[in-house]
């Protein structure tokens, strides 16, 4: 089977796999063998490849791709996260003290994107092995003095991080967090940090109410969002039918009705 425009049957592609959205690898090996029985494993990634080319579809997830009409270009983006100079300073750090150990980060400040109240401030989002934390916090105590937390709580965002320009705040890391590689450098997927927010209301106070909701719709919106990957990890921090409710009852965003939750 060539990959050409005729046999990519793109019509029935986005008849079958538009009104969701998105569609996993699975399927999308499955609509190609009903038009081609002996379909090899050779000739479904040269299919991949050229539909990704002629962009009728964008990988949003591992395994899951958004689908286009009928190649048009995509009017969403996947996001990659801009670090500040001091954010790559810290995972230089990281990587030099800390070679083998896990970690993901990101930044509050990139919320503004989606806020219409920009934040203040920014925190670096520290996340780690449980068993580390201490040991980084104290280490990097030793360089940024007076600027690093462990655990904070409320009272301790309130009375202590709010009012310093920027932060760093180290917590443990929840196993199974969605994350990327880009340019050897592991960074959490936007998923994990909407739910992360969504869910620590304590640290992340100042992005809720309609923040919150200008948070989703704008990142909904601007990104491609892979709700699987979102609720699979809603659950493991038992909130997907409390973000379902919110999603539905509290913003304009149209969830996939028929994506396995």
């Amino acid at each position: 089977m060539k990959s050409d425009v005729s046999q990519l049957h793109l019509n029935e592609l986005t008849k079958a796999f538009l009104v969701s959205g998105q569609v996993q690898k699975s399927a999308l090996r499955s609509f190609y063998a009903r038009f081609e029985p002996t379909l090899t494993e050779q000739t479904f990634r040269r299919i991949l490849y050229t539909l990704e080319k002629r962009q009728a579809l964008t990988p949003i997830a591992a395994g899951i791709y958004a689908i286009h009409e009928n190649g048009a270009p995509p009017s969403k983006k996947n996001y990659v996260p801009v670090l500040t100079q001091s954010h790559q300073a810290l995972k230089q750090i990281l990587q030099e003290t800390f070679p083998y150990l896990e970690t993901l980060s990101w930044e509050t400040g990139m919320l503004g994107e989606w806020m219409i109240h920009q934040p203040a401030n920014n925190q670096i989002i520290l996340e780690t092995e449980r068993e580390a934390c201490e040991s980084v916090f104290n280490t990097l105590q030793q360089k940024y003095s007076g600027q690093v937390f462990l655990e904070p709580d409320r009272a301790m965002m309130e009375r202590y991080i709010l009012p310093l320009p920027e932060s760093i705040l180290i917590t443990h890391l929840i196993t199974q967090s969605p994350r990327k590689k880009m340019q050897g450098l592991v960074f959490p997927r936007l998923e994990k940090i909407l739910v992360d927010v969504f869910v620590d209301s304590d640290k992340f106070f100042a992005f809720q109410g309609e923040e919150l909701v200008h948070i989703f719709e704008n990142s909904f919106a601007a990104y491609w969002i892979s709700e699987k990957t979102l609720f699979r990890y809603a659950g493991r921090r038992k909130v997907t039918t409390k973000l379902i409710e919110f999603i539905e009852s509290r913003t304009d965003i149209k969830l996939n009705q028929t994506q396995e939750r």
